[in-house]
């Protein structure tokens, strides 16, 4: 099936789930949201219980303006309208996570990601059924969000918040979000214009925007999105807090700056950035032949892919790839049913297969075949895939990235679906995770990494704690990151990586310049599946494939720990380290100078 078939596919059954969905919740009644829920996080730190409720009822929201756009049917709008005044009578759209009760007399007005993401989603639903929802809700819909959202990023000097300058997603998804219902609710005053089937968004008049409120907020982000948001993909197109935050941020700046250029009839096209093209080539270079995803920083190893987003990266850049379609998000991929790549799941697939129609070029399924070697130079990441299916990826940076994992130096190893030697990814989300007790966590500790433990001291979080040599050369990767650690008594840490392509084996061998107050060099590898241990051999079997590990040289004691790691859904995980001491006295070890290796290979 070509690429066009799939898309086709693709869209009725995307089409069809809506629908089912839609029969199964039609006569159920939304959870409420309660004082005790909202607590939770306030008294235990716990994020989920809260959350779950919060976004079933944007379910609710998505599920049935979909259905409403997509069949019109009346029942489908009585539900919508009711589901949306309900939103609108919440007492606060932020998640707890994003407000401080105790000190802001305010809270209940807080723009944070969700806010602004319910604001877009009302705002925006509110223009599609124009005409078909009632003027009472289309009132209490603006009201609302002008309440809440506009009206408060409009009154505030720059930056509203940290995320109005941020470098990462925030910036992205909130701004994205204020813009385009800034657009939509302040625009249809200017007038609007007949749009061809599938453009959205409200005309504008021959000046910028006819506002002076309007003006200010379209500046604000643009600036915000160019300065900041675009700033913070390395310049090789890398969104260094992994590839499931490329997914969320790109969906809202792509989505703002649609919206934006056909408001403004072209004269405000944020388009036109030269790195945008590396940016939207990102996405399929994560993909191994086997659809798992790299999982570098809060990734994860089995991520999708947004079809709408993507079909319309496609259009706009040749560098961008389509992944293996099996590995397409569909209606429930996505727990926070955020309406923004939901929707454009319809109207981007469509626009894709429309210009395909009209002599588009088809966009290449995916960045690598069956093996092949990907060099990220300025994230510094490497991923390498070889013929026979195994694969692997390794990292340098620094560990003051966003979603910052300690992992300098760090690599993974994969045959096929299984992860053998692991990066775990994203753990689970509480107050804790995004503060001083961040690196108790395994997933976000160098401990929860494969990389080595100096006298038994982890790596120190910090930009200026990275690697400072990045090298590759056909398939040998070299990574210096002696200076993760903070210790003085290492001068020098020296991985080298070489790569099989044809038969996926791995050499990694380091070495290290040490002093006399280092005591203990252990090597530490992470693991999701109980090893076998014999002697200098480790076996590890996956769900349908496994790895030989064989530690060369002279006799080591491999010790097996268990460990517990909470999954980004809140799921306790068993994983298990395997350490052994690294010789650094004897006749075979010069003075000073310390060496491991190890071979894996496919079984």
């Amino acid at each position: 099936m070509d690429i066009q078939q799939e898309l086709k596919q693709f869209l009725q059954d995307y089409c069809e789930s809506i629908r089912q969905e839609a029969d199964r919740l039609r006569d159920q009644e939304m959870p409420p949201i309660t004082e005790e829920l909202f607590a939770i996080f306030e008294h235990t730190g716990n994020r989920l219980t809260y959350e779950a409720v919060y976004f079933l009822r944007r379910k609710f929201l998505a599920v049935f303006g979909l259905k409403a756009i997509l069949d019109r049917d009346s029942r489908d709008v009585a539900k919508l309208e009711e589901v949306m005044a309900d939103i609108c009578g919440e007492e606060c759209w932020a998640l707890p996570a994003h407000v401080n009760r105790r000190e802001d007399a305010d809270w209940r007005i807080c723009v944070d990601l969700f806010a602004a993401e319910t604001a877009q989603t009302l705002a925006e639903i509110r223009f599609l059924l124009k005409g078909v929802l009632s003027g009472e809700t289309a009132s209490l819909v603006k009201r609302e969000v002008m309440r809440r959202v506009l009206d408060p990023f409009a009154r505030s000097r720059p930056p509203y918040r940290n995320w109005e300058y941020s470098t990462h997603n925030w910036s992205a998804v909130c701004g994205g979000s204020v813009g385009s219902a800034a657009m939509y609710l302040l625009g249809e005053e200017l007038g609007t214009e007949e749009k061809p089937e599938g453009q959205k968004g409200p005309g504008r008049q021959e000046n910028l925007c006819g506002g002076a409120e309007l003006d200010n907020i379209l500046s604000r982000i643009c600036h915000s999105m160019e300065q900041y948001y675009l700033a913070g993909f390395a310049e090789d197109g890398t969104c260094l807090e992994g590839l499931g935050y490329f997914t969320y941020g790109m969906t809202y700046f792509t989505g703002f700056a649609e919206q934006l250029r056909t408001f403004t009839a072209g004269k405000m096209d944020l388009f036109q950035n030269e790195k945008l093209g590396k940016i939207a080539a990102f996405q399929a270079k994560c993909y191994f032949t086997s659809g798992r995803t790299v999982s570098f920083a809060d990734g994860f190893t089995s991520d999708t892919f947004r079809p709408g987003l993507t079909c319309f990266l496609a259009m706009e850049y040749p560098e961008a790839g389509i992944p293996a379609m099996d590995r397409a998000a569909g209606l429930d991929a996505d727990n926070c049913y955020r309406w923004m790549g939901l929707y454009r799941n319809l109207t981007w697939t469509r626009q894709y297969l429309d210009w395909l129609g009209q002599g588009g070029d088809v966009c290449t399924k995916g960045q690598q075949g069956s093996g092949g070697q990907v060099v990220l130079p300025d994230a510094q990441w490497v991923i390498c895939q070889s013929d026979n299916g195994a694969g692997m990826a390794a990292k340098g940076g620094h560990n003051g990235e966003p979603h910052n994992h300690n992992d300098v130096g760090s690599f993974f190893y994969l045959n096929g679906d299984d992860f053998l030697l692991a990066d775990l990814g994203c753990g689970e989300y509480t107050k804790d995770y995004f503060a001083e007790k961040r690196y108790t966590y395994l997933c976000c500790r160098s401990l929860g990494h494969n990389v080595p433990l100096i006298d038994g001291r982890e790596q120190l979080p910090g930009e200026e704690y990275g690697c400072d040599r990045f090298e590759t050369e056909a398939d040998r990767i070299v990574l210096s990151f002696a200076g993760a650690y903070g210790n003085p008594g290492l001068e020098s840490l020296v991985r080298t990586l070489d790569w099989e392509e044809r038969e996926g084996i791995l050499q990694v061998e380091d070495c290290f310049r040490i002093r006399e107050s280092i005591r203990s060099i252990r090597e530490n590898l992470i693991t999701q599946w109980e090893p076998w241990i014999q002697g200098n051999a480790i076996r590890i079997q996956g769900d349908k494939a496994g790895c030989q590990i064989q530690v060369e040289g002279e006799p080591v004691e491999i010790v097996c720990i268990r460990q517990d790691f909470y999954d980004h859904g809140g799921v306790r995980r068993d994983v298990w380290l395997l350490q052994w001491e690294v010789p650094i006295k004897g006749e075979a070890f010069p003075e000073g100078q310390a060496r491991t290796s190890f071979f894996i290979k496919p079984v």
